[in-house]
């Protein structure tokens, strides 16, 4: 313990503590507590394991340390004297009636005003309970306190007269049914939508997982830039359109811009293909440049391109995903606007939320293979040994 840190003293107020202990009993506590001095040393212990200690005490469990058997021993001689007092209070309170619980007001829910309920009567003692509303009540309020506030005043009925009747409260019991429904629906309403983040957070996590496994980094890779291929052939090519309307010159700009080391690629290699046969001979010109790239990165380190593999996609995951959370809370708060247009909320945010991940796939899969062929390393300049001629 500092000099300048407060010490915990441990001592309470006496009101919490029903009675005096008997002097035996405080002889018999002091006498356990220079034991425990003695066997722990003073002040040695850290105040959450003294705490410990004192609540194992407390417990039956079985224990070899001889403090605690001591502490016991103690804990209940002090115990069976709190309960030679207590058990009279116990028994007085049974004779008046129990315990007389009174409520000041209704809560929403029926569970609550059954807790409270139950504090009349526990283990078996007997006990009463009794509610006193106000006709201002939110409860009342919201549902028929103004007719009962009618039918007052039409009958000049004094503001301070109570009013028992079994068809309030059967009223207000179904009140509290309506209310129970309105917050069930919303808490089903919400677990709804945070399913459909689960869903893609699942997904996305499964993928990153991966990743920082390493398994099949380049094959993945490979497949990035397959579908990114297939991509760019269905956005150029309409395979319900004549052959001579298919704009190749286009496409081949456009898987250019993608894999530079096809610049040597023309479209006259493509004109006499059909549609399928025209996204598996790309996959293989996107699979030979791959490994060239892979032989040119590796000749600067060996092991570069799988290292620069797991990089990028790392880092187009994270990047994209926290961008994809942004537009999904921007989705949540503006789709409720949607049920002025007789359109349900929920599924059109499943709708556009799925239509949102799958566009944040996309640009992942597109970003890795772009960078991953736009990768130029530098190599680590050898410094050139200086000899000094003497």
């Amino acid at each position: 313990f500092s000099l300048d840190k407060k010490v915990k003293t441990w001592k309470v107020s006496p009101k919490i503590f029903p009675t005096e202990l008997s002097a035996s009993t405080q002889a018999k506590l002091k006498e356990v507590v220079d034991f425990a001095v003695a066997e722990y040393g003073e002040r040695s212990l850290p105040e959450l394991t003294a705490e410990d200690k004192v609540a194992v005490a407390a417990e039956k469990a079985p224990t070899n340390d001889p403090v605690i058997q001591k502490l016991r021993e103690v804990f209940n001689l002090i115990r069976s004297e709190y309960e030679e007092l207590t058990d009279q209070e116990h028994d007085e309170v049974i004779n008046l009636g129990g315990l007389f619980v009174i409520g000041t007001e209704r809560h929403d829910s029926r569970r609550i005003d059954n807790q409270l309920r139950g504090r009349a009567g526990r283990q078996g003692d007997p006990g009463t309970t009794k509610f006193f509303l106000s006709l201002q009540d939110n409860l009342l309020r919201i549902f028929g306190g103004d007719r009962v506030a009618g039918l007052m005043n039409a009958f000049r009925v004094e503001e301070d007269m109570p009013i028992e009747s079994g068809m309030l409260t059967r009223s207000l019991e179904g009140a509290q049914k309506k209310v129970e429904t309105y917050y069930y629906d919303i808490r089903k309403q919400v677990f709804e939508y945070d399913e459909v983040m689960n869903n893609q957070r699942r997904a996305i996590y499964a993928e990153r997982r991966r990743v920082l496994e390493g398994q099949d980094l380049k094959e993945q890779v490979i497949a990035y830039a397959e579908r990114t291929m297939d991509d760019i052939v269905e956005a150029y090519v309409n395979p319900e359109l004549p052959a001579e309307e298919w704009d190749l010159g286009q496409l081949v700009s456009k898987v250019q811009e993608f894999v530079y080391l096809l610049r040597d690629l023309q479209p006259q290699q493509l004109q006499d293909l059909s549609f399928a046969e025209m996204k598996t001979f790309l996959h293989e010109q996107v699979r030979i440049a791959y490994d060239l790239k892979e032989a040119e990165v590796d000749q600067i380190q060996a092991g570069l391109m799988r290292q620069a593999e797991r990089f990028f996609i790392l880092q187009q995951i994270d990047t994209l995903w926290r961008e994809h959370l942004q537009q999904m809370d921007a989705l949540r708060e503006s789709v409720g606007l949607r049920g002025y247009g007789q359109k349900d909320p929920l599924i059109e945010y499943k709708s556009e939320g799925y239509e949102l991940f799958l566009e944040m796939m996309i640009s992942i899969r597109r970003n890795v293979v772009y960078s991953l062929f736009q990768f130029q390393p530098q190599g680590q300049p050898k410094a050139a040994a200086q000899q000094e001629t003497v």
